[in-house]
């Protein structure tokens, strides 16, 4: 819910304790900001939870001393609770009164508070929270600082002028930069005995920060009316004198508030030029984006969405910073993050629990070397990876940067183990190649490339050479209210009994979408059968044809980058099932009863010993709950010899991948020589912030899974695999013109759009996310990035109901 109105500077006013001057300063700063208005304009005054007598309020202080003022000055209080004590506690003591159902509903009326001050004009807009940074909200576990954080308005810090104020003041400040809040003055009633200025004045300005000792009010004596005067007498004084080094006035405090948000304004209207003139993005032709209208400028993320400007002209033209009539528009509007930032966000941008795990890392450790070494974030979150994730088969953790990264080690990892079983250890210029899916995406680095057949991403790479075969898996697609099951082109496939032929090969209808993840019953059924025989005999041809093989890539469930295509995971069973039967055919000795035995035998293989060839499951995007599973061999109902995981391990905060190795892969690099070992690294390897953010993004996941927070969703599916989309509206979809079929599990949905250039060239999804994007669903706009003909959105796993609810009825409109 992001503010920023090109003529109206809003401030939301904390202090770093309770009783150091907030109110009678955010007045000060009301009047000196009224004497500076010129004609058309209004300041507006705003305390969202009051408690106390409404007399001896905050908003009736403010509303008394602006008088000189009154015909530009507008007050208001959302909240007023009878009770003097902590906000939760007086709404509860007063029933009677409004109680705003959560948090978000206050800051929500805040909102519209300020968007209604915008129509008037120029001016300001001021929001005084109540009492410290960390007073609580009217939501525990909340405080100030968090309950309104989806706003981020620049803040102006009310220093503490006591005993101990120091502290209180530089805590604050810290909690404030912590939760992503821009402080933009710092203010301080001046204390000629503690003098807290004397330190505060070059902590803040040293740090770009303005500080202002503003002189103390007289105190009271008298009667009412002559308290009143000299009170009176002191605004008038300090609202428009300059600062002065012995406490003074904050005239020039409001000017720097001005100048401040003039600044920021045309330093976001200038971003666009200013990073296409000099950024290289990825995945993007700058042929064809070099417009600013084109250039989305994140000013800040919280939750699921983005605080994002775009220049006006590419947008509706409801969204233009002014109208016709002179009324302001933000510049900054919410867009849920649809791509999850290319699908690495899981926990909300800016997460509270993730962002404090890695300031205390930072504190703590930096960044530290890690061979040979430990330290308890590495070293207990490769215990956590071992006993959930890789539970049963993992025996070691091996850290790298990211997922591509990781997917060179495991590539490593495996090739060796497989040289060393069947004879190609050391041999420089091997030609030994993989075997995955075609449509598979591992990372651009080159390795990760070459386990991956020729497509958009790399045929323009020189380095590329593609090592291996990928076959074409059959996908699950819901197609007109029907789970559906269907190959695809090139692999020849021979007809399936009781499939409708196609003209790439079959398609084979279920009665639903759990009847096709219910592995239990399918690997007893004919289709089963089918697959292995398939996989075995291209096997046999594709090594009679002279090929080796070392290891089979896997991205379990779902081909992300590839196109979102959701594979059949009766084949994906079946194929690490047949290579890992299939030692006969790696080790040059085909046999086929050798092979049949083996196939067999595979319940009771001890998973802890790779057989064939290393079994990768590449699970970056897809592990750890993205889709509704903490892992894909619940899914499989098969581990791998090798995983990695990545993105979501970390909520999507900062760059880490885990790959996770059974003791036999880790065993094939033990000896006596230095040469024999995994000579691979990275300098931040096991860097202890991400560790840490991991260790509580992990925490975050079981702690929502302990408490059922995802139970309304999985009933909605009634079975094993659900997702926060509805059931209901996935049939909708799959149902709608132009739409060849969809899919949804876990947080993702995926439409696939009909196109005649059904490919990563296509345009149609592109199209249609512009459309999506151009209006406005409940406050927010809907960003997401295409993949060819295939529009995907994902949420996070805190996403709320009513933001799913409402972008559902936004696709469906758009698709009608």
């Amino acid at each position: 819910m992001p503010l920023l109105f090109p003529k109206l500077p809003v401030h939301q006013v904390f202090g770093a304790n309770t009783d150091v001057g907030k109110t009678l300063l955010t007045t000060a700063l009301i009047r000196s900001a009224a004497s500076r208005m010129q004609g058309d304009g209004k300041i507006f005054y705003l305390k969202p939870v009051s408690t106390g007598p409404e007399s001896d309020s905050d908003e009736a202080f403010v509303r008394r001393h602006t008088s000189p003022y009154s015909h530009i000055v507008n007050t208001r209080c959302l909240y007023q609770y009878r009770e003097p004590m902590s906000p939760h506690l007086a709404a509860q003591l007063a029933p009677d009164l409004p109680f705003p159902k959560s948090n978000d509903v206050l800051a929500r009326g805040v909102q519209d508070y300020i968007r209604a001050a915008s129509l008037s004009g120029p001016g300001h807009v001021f929001v005084e929270t109540a009492g410290g940074v960390h007073s609580p909200a009217l939501h525990p576990p909340h405080t100030q600082a968090s309950s309104l954080r989806a706003l981020r308005l620049p803040a102006i810090l009310i220093a503490s002028p006591h005993l101990g104020g120091i502290s209180t003041t530089l805590s604050s400040y810290e909690s404030l930069l912590l939760r992503g809040y821009d402080v933009a003055a710092v203010l301080c009633l001046h204390d000629a005995y503690y003098r807290n200025d004397d330190f505060l004045r070059p902590y803040f300005t040293e740090r770009g920060i303005g500080f202002w000792d503003v002189a103390r009010p007289p105190e009271k004596r008298g009667t009412v009316d002559e308290d009143a005067a000299r009170l009176g007498e002191w605004y008038a004084s300090v609202e428009a004198e300059v600062d002065g080094e012995e406490g003074g006035g904050v005239g020039g405090a409001v000017k720097h508030l001005e100048e401040s948000h003039d600044a920021r304004v045309k330093r976001i209207e200038g971003m666009p030029r200013r990073t296409l003139d000099t950024v290289w993005w990825p995945f993007t032709q700058h042929g064809l984006v070099n417009r600013e209208d084109q250039v989305m400028v994140i000013d800040s993320a919280h939750g699921d969405h983005f605080d994002a400007y775009y220049a006006q002209a590419s947008m509706a033209p409801d969204s233009s910073a002014e109208t016709e009539g002179g009324e302001q528009e933000s510049l900054l509007e919410p867009y849920f993050d649809g791509a999850a930032s290319w699908f690495t966000q899981s926990h909300g941008h800016a997460s509270e629990p993730l962002t404090l795990a890695a300031a205390a890392a930072a504190g703590r450790y930096g960044h530290v070397l890690f061979p040979s070494g430990t330290h308890a974030p590495a070293l207990e979150l490769a215990e956590k990876l071992r006993s959930t994730v890789g539970k049963g088969w993992a025996d070691r953790v091996f850290y790298s940067d990211n997922g591509s990264t990781g997917i060179e080690v495991a590539l490593k990892m495996a090739l060796r183990a497989s040289g060393r079983r069947y004879g190609w250890e050391g041999e420089i210029g091997g030609d030994v190649g993989v075997l995955g899916l075609r449509g598979g995406y591992h990372g651009d680095t080159i390795g990760a490339m070459d386990a991956t057949p020729a497509s958009t991403f790399n045929t323009a790479v020189d380095w590329y050479k593609g090592r291996g075969h990928w076959f074409s898996p059959p996908a699950v697609l819901v197609q007109n209210g029907v789970a559906t099951v269907s190959t695809t082109a090139p692999d020849s496939w021979a007809p399936l009994p009781s499939s409708t032929p196609t003209k790439d090969g079959w398609e084979f209808s279920f009665g639903s979408l759990g009847a096709v993840y219910d592995l239990t019953a399918r690997r007893a059924s004919p289709m089963a059968t089918y697959y292995c025989q398939h996989i075995r005999s291209t096997l046999e041809r594709l090594v009679s044809e002279g090929h080796q093989f070392g290891a089979l890539v896997l991205e379990p469930t779902c081909l992300g980058a590839g196109g979102m295509v959701f594979v059949d995971p009766l084949f994906q069973a079946c194929l690490v099932d047949v290579v890992r039967a299939s030692a006969d055919l790696f080790s040059g000795e085909p046999d086929g009863k050798a092979y049949d035995a083996a196939l067999a035998d595979l319940g009771e293989r001890d998973s802890a010993a790779w057989q064939g060839v290393p079994v990768i499951y590449d699970e970056v995007f897809s592990g750890l709950h993205r889709f509704g599973y903490h892992s894909a061999a619940s899914v499989l109902g098969t581990t791998p010899d090798i995983s990695v995981y990545a993105k979501i391990l970390t909520g999507g905060l900062l760059p880490l991948s885990a790959t996770l190795a059974s003791r036999s892969i880790f065993d094939a690099f033990l000896s006596e020589r230095k040469v024999d070992a995994l000579l691979h690294g990275h300098s931040y390897t096991a860097n202890p912030i991400g560790c840490a953010v991991a260790l509580k993004a992990l925490e975050m996941i079981a702690d929502a899974e302990d408490a059922n927070t995802w139970a309304a969703p999985k009933a909605d599916w009634a079975t094993e695999r659900w997702s926060f989309w509805r059931k209901a509206f996935l049939d909708d979809v799959s149902r709608a013109n132009g739409v060849r079929g969809a899919m949804a599990m876990g947080t993702v949905l995926a439409i696939e759009l009909q196109d005649a250039e059904a490919d990563y060239a296509s345009h149609v999804a592109q199209a249609f996310l512009d459309r999506l994007r151009a209006q406005r669903v409940d406050g927010f706009r809907i960003h997401s990035r295409p993949l060819g003909n295939v529009v995907y959105i994902m949420t996070s796993l805190f996403t709320p109901e009513g933001t799913v609810r409402a972008m559902e009825a936004a696709i469906l409109r758009e698709l009608k």
